[in-house]
């Protein structure tokens, strides 16, 4: 997780301009866009992150975060998942997902595949504190993440210097 480290601020146009790359319609990007131009209520489209071990903090308010576990890398992507909070104070209020990061021409990509609902109380990710590292033979992320267009969301952040 080291290139990770430091903080990272949200490029909103950048975004949109990757979420159409990966399969968004026209359609979609042009309602994105309008609804965050129009509802400045609503705040960024994702916060800006800082990121400290395998710990990604969401700057604002309400304080998000990342915990990533599992992570192996495919390629020049870092794969694997992360319990995630919208509301970090809220021991309540988590999901699981599964996360690709990748730095390109010195831009942050994060690409995440939220899975619905509640964590599941078996899930063996939740009895224990899983690993952060893991052998890539072990990556599970095409069985149990969506593989069609809109699956993951992919959000774009630039260095803070």
């Amino acid at each position: 997780m080291t290139p990770f480290a430091g903080k990272w601020l949200f490029e909103f146009d950048k975004t949109l301009n990757a979420q159409k790359a990966t399969g968004a319609t026209d359609e979609q990007i042009t309602q994105l866009r309008k609804l965050y131009v129009s509802n400045p209520a609503l705040g960024k489209m994702h916060p800006d992150l800082t990121f400290d071990g395998n710990v990604a903090v969401g700057a604002g308010i309400l304080s998000s975060e990342y915990r990533f576990f599992a992570m192996h890398k495919h390629g020049s992507k870092i794969c694997g998942k992360a319990w995630h909070h919208e509301d970090r104070h809220d021991p309540g209020d988590m999901s699981k997902c599964y996360v690709r990061l990748e730095i390109i021409g010195g831009e942050l990509r994060l690409e995440v595949n939220m899975q619905d609902g509640l964590p599941d109380l078996n899930d063996p990710d939740l009895a224990s504190e899983p690993p952060t590292e893991s052998d890539v033979a072990k990556c599970d992320i095409d069985t149990k993440a969506g593989k069609k267009p809109g699956d993951w969301a992919t959000y774009v952040f630039t260095r803070h210097q």
